[in-house]
């Protein structure tokens, strides 16, 4: 478990990680986000192109469940339409729903990734819960604060890459 907010793994987007990217870390099951990194903020269902992408990761052998901050119903309407377990109102950044997902589905930490868009949030939890933290750019900017907030993870997101630069020579 680390403090430190460095991604494992950063990706343009959700569809930039095939199943092999999980499965070769020995992942088996996968928290997802959905505000800026399945859909947009704009976006209230699922794409066809989402759906997918999911059933390829299943089909892969990996377990889905989405973990949201958000404490409307888009939580609840991503999960049917995907066929999803769900829990919305996690207070990612803070370990404790995370937690619990995992001790109600049996799944440990090790075998786990957190991919979000948000590195003081998803990463972060990811990194509290002892989980592998994938980071992928976030979907749309929508007003100024998302900006800024992208601004200030920037540092964590040049770490991740220096890590990956020298872990390749």
């Amino acid at each position: 478990m680390s403090f430190f907010p460095v991604p494992d793994v950063m990706a343009r987007d959700i569809y930039a990680l095939d199943p092999r990217v999980f499965t070769d870390r020995g992942i088996r099951f996968i928290l997802l986000d959905i505000d800026n990194t399945l859909a947009p903020y704009s976006e209230n269902t699922p794409t066809p192109r989402m759906a997918r992408w999911v059933a390829q990761l299943q089909s892969a052998g990996l377990t889905l469940y989405i973990l949201s901050n958000n404490k409307g119903d888009r939580p609840e309407i991503f999960s049917a339409a995907l066929g999803l377990p769900y829990r919305k109102r996690a207070r990612k950044p803070f370990p404790r729903v995370a937690r619990e997902v995992l001790a109600e589905t049996g799944f440990s930490p090790r075998e786990t990734a957190v991919v979000g868009d948000q590195i003081y949030t998803d990463t972060l939890c990811a990194r509290l819960c002892g989980a592998t933290a994938v980071t992928v750019e976030p979907i749309a900017f929508t007003n100024i604060w998302l900006r800024l907030r992208y601004w200030a993870e920037l540092p964590f997101r040049l770490a991740h890459r220096a890590k990956n630069r020298r872990s390749r020579r």
